[in-house]
């Protein structure tokens, strides 16, 4: 990779939107058009909480069916705090209607994925679970208790900002705060069964994938409540990429999308954007036309999936996927609909073997393939 892509914007969003559509992800704009009617307004430039009203939106005309949205923006509605508004740009996952953990995983997948191809490394993923509403509503009041009691021991620069949100304590850099919250009360400590059970699937689904992972009891603060937080490090820096993160915002997308069911999660990669021009961000680049589309059925195969999406990848094969999709039928109309000539399926006997069927679409005739012979078969197929 040239010294020249390897630090130009551009280049970043252009390799970002590749891997993300391979994971089935789709331009916020390509959603926004097809849900316009039902639309008030316009998303205009695209920010998390636009994406949010467009993805909901969508939700609607497919109900069960979760939509899945990538956007880019030179103007970041939610910058970390440490990261410079003048030199950052934001490239966006979303993924509204997920209710299971494997929402997360699809997203901190996607995210990886685009970082290790762009030819940063991984170092390991930084997690943290506040839990639901009730759950962050305990340890809130516990929090605020015990920094009263040490209030003396914060900074002085941000103690009332501390004592009136608690939670701002996390997105304190000094070093006095830091240290007050290395004993405090620890989020998971409050967690409801439910929330419990979530936060282990999701670190299941974590440790099926072979990504590492730690605890982080600091990773919190988020305005928009997060349930659930991730930070993916990288090891040693980057010319282009500063920053990976995002959760779960279950509550926060139900105030912004004004539904009162409605879950979700989200991720961005914060990049560096010297020399970009706003048109850049405006008209992302499209993907491949497919060749085939990818149907996975149960928890095991979209998981075994996910290895199957990177083998394709490699082997620069265009497919189309619908991750998030529960049942078959959407999944095949969404295949004939994009007129590609055969169909991956896999459910939990092939995920279980390691295989996959191939399905032409124009007769329905099938065969089953090993996962590591798919991109000779692929290649063969006229």
């Amino acid at each position: 990779m040239s010294p020249q892509h390897r630090t130009s914007p551009a280049a970043f969003i252009r390799h970002a939107t590749n891997v993300a559509s391979f994971y089935g992800f789709r331009p916020a704009r390509e959603l926004e058009q097809a849900a316009r009617d039902r639309l008030q307004k316009r998303a205009g430039a695209h920010s998390f909480d636009a994406v949010a009203r467009v993805c909901a939106t969508c939700l609607l005309m497919r109900p069960g069916e979760p939509a899945l949205a990538y956007w880019a923006s030179p103007q970041p509605l939610y910058l970390p705090h440490d990261l410079s508004a003048r030199e950052t740009a934001e490239f966006g996952l979303q993924v509204v209607g997920a209710n299971d953990a494997l929402g997360e995983v699809l997203l901190i997948k996607t995210l990886t994925a685009i970082a290790t191809e762009w030819g940063t490394t991984v170092a390991r993923v930084r997690v943290n679970a506040a839990g639901d509403r009730d759950s962050q509503q305990r340890f809130t009041r516990e929090l605020s208790l015990y920094l009263r009691k040490h209030a003396d021991a914060l900074s002085g620069a941000c103690r009332a900002a501390v004592l009136e949100d608690p939670l701002a304590a996390y997105r304190c850099a000094h070093a006095e705060c830091r240290e007050v919250l290395a004993m405090a009360p620890r989020p998971m400590n409050f967690l409801s069964e439910k929330s419990r059970t979530h936060f282990k699937l999701v670190l299941e689904h974590l440790e099926n994938l072979g990504l590492p992972y730690e605890v982080d009891d600091l990773l919190a603060g988020d305005p928009r409540e997060a349930h659930f937080s991730f930070a993916i490090d990288l090891d040693g820096g980057d010319a282009t990429v500063l920053r990976l993160s995002g959760g779960r915002f279950d509550e926060f997308l139900r105030r912004t999308t004004g539904r009162k069911e409605g879950s979700g999660v989200a991720g961005s990669i914060y990049f560096r954007k010297a020399g970009a021009a706003r048109a850049t961000f405006k008209a992302l680049p499209k993907a491949a036309a497919p060749k085939v589309y990818f149907v996975q059925l149960g928890t095991r195969a979209k998981l075994q999936g996910l290895q199957v999406v990177d083998i394709l990848r490699r082997a620069q094969i265009p497919l189309r996927q619908s991750f998030d999709s529960a049942h078959l039928s959407p999944q095949l109309n969404a295949a004939k609909a994009l007129g590609v000539t055969h169909m991956l399926i896999m459910g939990q006997r092939e995920a279980l073997d390691g295989t996959v069927i191939v399905r032409s679409t124009d007769n329905s005739s099938q065969t089953t393939i090993v996962v590591s012979e798919l991109p000779r078969f692929l290649r063969g197929l006229k």
